[in-house]
């Protein structure tokens, strides 16, 4: 696009000493894209047809969680020394290598009818330094009615003890097909925002209400609590799962919470306000993307960040995001990055 990005390569997919140290970034150092974002074809609604007498409204699981609602301390020590290699999300309650999509359907909790609400997650062949960290980069687009209303940067990465953890978001709103502002921007590191644990390496149900993610700048403090570790039944539209990890996710300051369901060597499949007439998203499709669709994945996230700079003095405070060729397909798609890069 005749554009020049800031975006490093990492050679090999390897990390130098000098990429662990932290630096800042001036805000509006970096260059402008300036053009509408670029979304993917809205995908196709799942075929399956729900069944109301099994979906995911009948198998919530137990009633919400009564924890005290006072602030949820860490669940361990956030060290980066404890991160040998933090991009490699391979737990097996979230296992999300680069170039995996996964796609959330939603269907009503009063009847199972599939609803215009689909997320989108994949996780790209990109990886952020955030508070010494490297965290990969996923990629989150929401469309409902056909329409896409948000595009998100999330930030994840895993611990030596196999905890998953969530180190900042970039979600920028979606006013027709253009960005409208991240005003729920948050980094850990930055601004008094800590990182969370989403999935526990080692899930205990005796364990007490941990945090997912702290921002106090923008109001945001969630709190996780494993429900079961191993449910049976936990039903979406045409099929059920056992061997199910529930963690419900609330806030202090919020309600209802949402349980959040993990089957091992899958990842989430169920997501649902509990105790809720609202909706639930379903997990109803999971592929490996080919070489084309990472590209095209990868390079929204480098458009999505080149507008956080110009946008979030938040994300200002961030170094640019690196290619990580973890791969023989992530090889061939930095290749078609870079050469994208250079016209």
């Amino acid at each position: 696009m005749g554009q020049k990005h800031l975006i490093a390569f990492v050679e090999g997919g390897t990390m130098h000493a000098d990429d662990l140290r932290p630096r800042r970034t001036r805000r509006g150092a970096l260059p402008t894209v300036v053009l509408a974002a670029t979304l993917l074809a809205t995908p196709a609604a799942a075929q399956a047809t729900p069944d109301p007498s099994t979906g995911p409204a009948a198998t919530v699981l137990p009633p919400a969680a009564t924890a005290d609602p006072g602030p949820c301390p860490p669940l361990t020590r956030f060290r980066p020394r404890d991160f040998g290699d933090p991009a490699d999300l391979d737990s097996p309650h979230q296992p999300l290598s680069a170039g995996t999509e996964m796609t959330l359907q939603a269907v009503a909790n009063d009847g199972g009818a599939l609803l215009p609400h689909v997320v989108i997650l994949t996780a790209t062949d990109l990886v952020k330094n955030i508070d010494g960290v490297w965290a990969r980069v996923l990629w989150q687009h929401e469309w409902r009615d056909g329409a896409a209303v948000e595009s998100a940067l999330v930030f994840q990465a895993q611990d030596d003890h196999g905890n998953i953890w969530q180190l900042g978001e970039y979600p920028e709103l979606v006013d027709n097909e253009l960005p409208a502002g991240a005003p729920e921007t948050w980094i850990a590191g930055v601004a008094g925002a800590r990182a969370g644990i989403v999935v526990p390496g080692d899930p205990d149900r005796d364990e007490p209400p941990y945090l997912r993610a702290g921002a106090p700048a923008i109001g945001l403090l969630q709190c996780g609590l494993v429900i079961q570790t191993s449910a049976d039944e936990v039903c979406a539209p045409a099929i059920c799962y056992d061997d199910v990890l529930v963690v419900e996710e609330f806030s202090p300051l919020l309600a209802p919470p949402v349980r959040r369901s993990y089957v091992p060597g899958i990842g989430l499949v169920a997501a649902a306000q509990a105790n809720s007439d609202g909706e639930t998203l379903f997990l109803s499709g999971r592929r490996s993307l080919t070489v084309a669709e990472r590209l095209a994945a990868d390079w929204e996230a480098v458009q999505l960040e080149d507008r956080a700079y110009e946008t979030s003095e938040v994300y200002a405070e961030t170094t640019p995001m690196r290619f990580n060729a973890g791969d023989g397909d992530a090889v061939a798609v930095r290749r078609l990055m870079a050469d994208r890069l250079r016209h």
